[in-house]
């Protein structure tokens, strides 16, 4: 419990240290972040003798990364950069780099003699979808206009919730929720961690969202926000958990004392980073 709480803080600290630099850095450490976790999650599959195609995948990764911190990238700033990502980034030069994963992929089925399959293939697919694309919304909520606010709610969502959650269910947690994926996991715990994040996402928007010379946000707009963070961060916990118990193993990897791998601890946010963007683009904007 000690090194969980000391590596947490110290992960928090860097964290927060990271969020403070511009906004490529944190295109960065989500590209790190999400070729770190393909490994993990590559080499978890390798327990069901699954092999994904790690080299295409963080190629995927690199794309869809660029094209999400592209989306904001302000072109007064960068206008030669700017340029050259949005025609190597449209829609035709994304349609034809996908066209030729699907092609080069049935040809490494198809010439590879059972080295590589359907389920290799289909696993590969879902690594791409389910790491980089779902955390490149960190990035694309970075981007936005009041990007360095609206990132701290990714975080708030995540790592409230995962809080909450846990302290609620150490203290009175008793019926269990999932014990078939998580027998730890309650139902007092996970109504904890939905309202202490509803809680977090409110006390950040009066003392911080609202106390600055911007637009002010309706309060319900984060009470709901904390709503759906904390029902989506725990569905995040429990997918990634879905997966660790199939593949029979505890942790996705070691790199963080006391927490396991980076998908032990991204697990929430990849879930959480969309639901931030798509209700500020639907709602805020």
């Amino acid at each position: 419990m000690k090194i969980r709480i000391i590596s947490g803080v110290i992960g928090l600290c860097i964290l927060a240290a990271l969020l403070l630099l511009p906004a490529y850095i944190t295109a960065i450490t989500i590209l790190a972040a999400s070729i770190i976790g393909l490994y993990e999650f590559s080499k978890a599959l390798k327990e069901k003798d699954v092999h994904i195609d790690l080299p295409v995948s963080v190629i995927a990764t690199f794309i869809i990364v660029a094209k999400a911190y592209s989306a904001g990238l302000s072109e007064s700033a960068f206008p030669a950069l700017t340029g050259f990502m949005d025609v190597s980034l449209s829609g035709n030069y994304l349609n034809a780099f996908l066209y030729i994963i699907i092609v080069y992929l049935f040809c490494r089925i198809i010439f590879g003699k059972g080295s590589f399959g359907i389920e290799d293939m289909a696993y590969t697919f879902l690594g791409i979808i389910y790491i980089p694309f779902l955390l490149s919304f960190a990035v694309a909520t970075r981007n936005l206009e009041r990007g360095f606010q609206y990132i701290w709610l990714v975080v708030i969502g995540a790592v409230a919730t995962d809080t909450f959650a846990y302290f609620t269910g150490v203290t009175i947690g008793k019926t269990k929720i999932i014990p078939h994926i998580s027998p730890k996991k309650t139902v007092e715990g996970s109504i904890g961690g939905i309202i202490g994040c509803m809680l977090a996402m409110v006390l950040y928007g009066i003392l911080v969202m609202n106390g600055q010379d911007y637009e002010p946000v309706e309060i319900y707009h984060l009470a709901v926000l904390g709503l759906l963070c904390g029902f989506v961060s725990q569905l995040g916990d429990w997918a990634a958990s879905s997966i660790k118990r199939n593949m029979g193993i505890k942790d996705f990897g070691n790199l963080i004392p006391g927490h396991g791998g980076i998908m032990d601890r991204i697990d929430s946010v990849l879930f959480v980073a969309p639901i931030v963007y798509i209700y500020i683009n639907i709602f805020l904007l």
